[in-house]
């Protein structure tokens, strides 16, 4: 059994094969694969894993595994539902489907519009009201209206003609996480600040006198 680093789990794992088929495809040769007999599915093993890549073999040996690598983002401080969206985006984001990044950087912003009791209304009155309810500043409006834009692209735009690029969901996952600090993550961390300050000072806004 080949064992790698899986990049669903991220652990050492031993590899099962399920599916394979012989030869060695033209393309691959051509990059500078050689001594590859078969392509495979391989199993992760890990238990709370089993997710599957393919690769190309070399007998017991693995010379290439897609993908080899794949990266979500953590959100500390920010409700699960919202957090593990956002994530979503930066899977999305790390394999190549930029546009369901776009599509998940969208929801990202209505859910935290219906997270902070707007919940009513079209995405473009959602972001108004989070901003008239000052939950975000002009600036961040500004940015959620362009995730907004993007996400409407993804749905409705000729992206056949007109494809969105890594660098176009890059930026705009920029802007959603630029949206989740200032929302979430920023007061979180000020408060946690505040509130070791005053345990030293016992609240009362000031710091102790050096004991002489």
């Amino acid at each position: 059994m080949p064992a790698l680093l899986c990049p669903f789990c991220k652990s050492h794992a031993t590899f099962s094969e399920v599916w394979s088929a012989n030869g060695n495809p033209m393309g691959l040769q051509r990059t500078g694969f050689v001594g590859v007999d078969r392509l495979a599915v391989l199993q992760c093993n890990n238990t709370n894993c089993q997710l599957v890549v393919t690769a190309a073999m070399g007998g017991q040996d693995v010379r290439i595994h897609w993908p080899s690598a794949i990266g979500g983002k953590d959100f500390p401080d920010v409700p699960e539902a919202i957090a593990s969206s956002a994530n979503e985006a930066h899977l999305a984001l790390s394999v190549g489907a930029f546009r369901a990044a776009i599509a998940m950087a969208r929801a990202v912003v209505e859910a935290i519009a219906k997270a902070n009791g707007i919940t009513s209304g079209t995405l473009m009155s959602k972001i108004d009201g989070l901003r008239q309810a000052d939950v975000i500043s002009e600036a961040m409006k500004e940015a959620a209206h362009e995730i907004r834009f993007a996400g409407n692209e993804v749905a409705h735009g000729d992206l056949v003609t007109d494809p969105l690029t890594r660098e176009d969901a890059e930026e705009v996952l920029g802007l959603m996480d630029a949206i989740i600090l200032r929302v979430y993550q920023e007061p979180a961390q000020v408060a946690r600040v505040r509130e070791r300050r005053e345990s030293r000072t016992g609240g009362s806004g000031t710091t102790p006198a050096p004991s002489p």
